[in-house]
């Protein structure tokens, strides 16, 4: 039946209308003339047994699935609902079985997902935080501690109530719900069914779809009854018991009459939620009976920024949080420090201003090819391929800066980064467009771009760089002087922005750490500073003097800023976090998995070819000696080293920076006691190893709490 052909129906009719909904999956009619009408300001609740169509018929409104014939309206106008996102357009919100929530965002992030609001292109989280905040104050929602606590630490029905909650903030004017309260306990189906009882009070069309005939009867204005694909009645719930509607899903039809003296059980109405904002900390879980020390604890461990009031409570939040699996940085750190006082007392030359400059400058590499790495390890997937990606790179800028090519650094540099970011693009298209394993295509990739750049090196197998600019990129120095007044500038632009954004958030009364911890954080990153400048400006040479910090070092800096700043505060950093934790949940959605993850392939390679460049610098040359399948080795056990999860959703780009740390760490001390290379590769195996069991016992801990 085409749009033409059916008249529109009355301005006065329904929210929506079903007239003679087919749909066909091959030789299976999953419905057959379907007609419905779902008014607003009630609750319209679909039985029947499986199979009986339900699940179908709301993928067909929610814009999953497209009517074989049969018509929809929408607002007393024909429709034809294509994707989700159309019908989302509409205001059509669906809440799944499965709820689609990413476990590793918190509440504002999974409310937001697919609809963030952006300030001067970067996320308006603050703003982003008084919506979400607001609309949870609206339901009446009390049972979350923190709005801006993981969805992995939400109980059941604090899940679904987020769910709800996300279905109405986009001024929706018909929820669906699929089966809301399936393995909910009885506190838990309390709140929800108030939630769902709550949006017909508000004037919203609910549809829910329930096995649970005592929850259909509690908040059900009316009850459409499926058996086989077609409806077979419609009736207000006090012309229905249990009786009837079960005789109706199983043949069909009932001849029964509700008992006269059986009166119909009103819906529960919800008490209005207070108005204003919600107060900083939420109260505790209604369903889970604790005590007002057990409960602070309990939030102090699931943000300490919004409970913290002090310096002490911080702290006590963040042990918490290490008991609780969330051990973040600390294990990298602590083995940086172990492993140095190690090698200190074997050789007092490791921790000599020159050996410590020295590592910088030799970690920068597995630092450069950690952070790329990263970018596929929080999608799930893995990159094998950067290790000769980055090397194509610098043979490409080695031979475009030779004095027969002539030409400049720059154009060098940009060419072979550019042909890095390309390599992504056609590795990511690969994966995404053909669905073919990462492992595969850039295993495939490993040994095809080794055979380019073989071919690009030719018979000599040698390409020697003289370009001073290029050569100075590893063994440059800035001045002293220069050195300390870049630290400065560096140290007051990242104070005076933590300090007034923690400040304006604070005053806001937004999530934020106390003023202790703002200025904790402040004098952490000037000493970091002061120390690095410092041991930098120490004279590390022998007949000449060397001091400064090296150029490589701003490189690192640079890349470890922007990429921080690309995946912490833009669309696409978030949206690579949230296909991390749940791909199915961020294409419902509405991001586009195929564009993020090309992406992310993208700039994985183009890191690469950062790194490939730096080594090469290094070098001053690129040869056949180049080893490519190492240095991917490393990068993946620096990114998981550092604490970027193997598992997807977990991870930051600091992390490859304090990967690679501790594998130049071990490289250099072990080569400073003479160590063959077998035994430095035995060494950071068991690295690896205990770093990836410490991150599965960490996820362990996590789903234990």
């Amino acid at each position: 039946m085409s749009e033409l052909e059916t008249p529109a129906l009355p301005a006065a009719g329904p929210l929506l209308r079903l007239v003679g909904i087919d749909k066909n999956f091959g030789p299976v009619q999953a419905l057959v003339d379907i007609t419905l009408e779902v008014p607003t300001g009630k609750v319209t609740a679909l039985a029947g047994d499986n199979g009986a169509g339900k699940s179908v018929l709301i993928k067909c409104v929610a814009g999953i699935h497209t009517p074989d014939g049969g018509q929809l309206f929408w607002e007393s106008k024909p429709v034809r609902l294509n994707s989700p996102h159309e019908a989302a357009a509409l205001g059509i919100e669906t809440v799944y079985q499965d709820l689609a929530l990413c476990d590793n965002l918190d509440i504002v992030q999974n409310l937001f997902l697919g609809r963030e609001r952006l300030r001067h292109l970067l996320l308006d989280e603050e703003s982003m935080e008084i919506t979400a905040r607001e609309t949870l104050a609206s339901l009446a929602v009390t049972s979350v501690r923190s709005i801006r606590q993981p969805v992995a630490s939400l109980s059941g029905g604090q899940r679904q109530s987020v769910s709800i909650a996300k279905s109405v903030l986009w001024n929706s004017k018909l929820v669906i719900m699929d089966e809301p309260t399936a393995a909910l306990g009885v506190a838990q189906t309390e709140v929800v069914l108030n939630l769902i009882r709550q949006l017909a009070d508000r004037g919203l069309a609910v549809v829910v779809v329930s096995h649970n005939m005592n929850d259909v009867f509690q908040v059900a204005d009316r009850i459409a009854v499926l058996r086989l694909g077609r409806l077979v009645d419609v009736r207000p719930t006090e012309e229905l018991d249990t009786q009837i509607v079960v005789d109706l899903m199983t043949t069909g039809n009932s001849d029964r009459i509700r008992p006269e003296l059986a009166q119909p059980t009103p819906p529960k109405r919800l008490i209005s939620a207070a108005k204003g904002p919600l107060p900083p900390a939420i109260a505790p879980l209604q369903d889970e009976p604790t005590t007002e020390a057990a409960a602070r604890d309990a939030a102090l461990a699931l943000n300490p920024d919004i409970t913290a009031t002090s310096l002490a409570d911080y702290f006590r939040a963040a042990l918490a949080r290490v008991r609780g699996g969330e051990s973040g940085v600390l294990p990298v750190l602590a083995g940086l420090l172990l492993i140095s006082v190690l090698f200190q007392s074997l050789n007092p030359n490791f921790l000599t201003p020159g050996n410590m400059v020295n590592l910088l400058i030799q970690g920068s590499v597995f630092m450069l090819l950690a952070m790329g790495q990263i970018f596929v390890l929080l999608l799930g997937e893995i990159d094998l391929s950067i290790g000769y990606v980055g090397g194509v790179g610098g043979v490409i800028m080695a031979e475009l800066v030779q004095e027969a090519t002539g030409w400049p650094w720059w154009a060098g540099i940009v060419v072979g980064l550019a042909t890095c970011a390309g390599i992504g693009i056609l590795h990511g298209t690969i994966i995404t467009r053909l669905g073919l394993p990462s492992f595969v295509v850039t295993l495939g990739g490993q040994l095809g771009w080794l055979g380019v750049m073989l071919i690009i090196l030719g018979s000599g197998g040698v390409v020697p760089i003289n370009d001073p600019v290029i050569n100075n990129i590893a063994s440059g120095n800035l001045t002293p002087i220069t050195s300390w007044s870049l630290m400065v500038v560096v140290a007051g632009v990242f104070g005076t922005w933590t300090w007034v954004r923690d400040a304006r958030r604070r005053n806001s009364g937004l999530v934020a750490p106390p003023p202790s911890v703002s200025a904790l954080k402040i004098a952490a990153v000037v000493a970091a500073g002061v120390a690095t400048v410092w041991l930098c400006n120490t004279n590390r040479g022998t007949l000449v003097e060397i001091s400064g910090v090296p150029w490589v070092l701003l490189v690192v800096l640079g890349v470890l800023a922007t990429w921080t700043l690309l995946l912490g505060r833009t669309r696409f950093g978030r949206y690579v976090y949230a296909i991390g934790g749940n791909a199915e949940a961020s294409r419902r959605g509405g991001v586009n998995l195929a564009r993020i993850r090309t992406i992310a392939f993208m700039l994985a390679s183009f890191t690469a070819g950062i790194a490939g460049i730096v080594y090469a610098s290094r070098l001053r040359s690129v040869s056949t000696s180049y080893d490519g399948g190492t240095l991917v080795l490393y990068a993946v056990a620096a990114a998981v080293i550092g604490g970027t999860s193997l598992f997807g959703g977990r991870g930051k780009v600091l992390h490859g920076v304090l990967g690679g740390l501790v594998i130049a760490t071990i490289d250099n001390g072990m080569g400073l006691q003479g160590y063959s290379a077998p035994a430095k590769y035995v060494v950071t195996a068991l690295v690896l190893v205990a770093a990836v069991t410490i991150d599965a016992v960490a996820r362990q801990g996590r789903a234990r709490t």
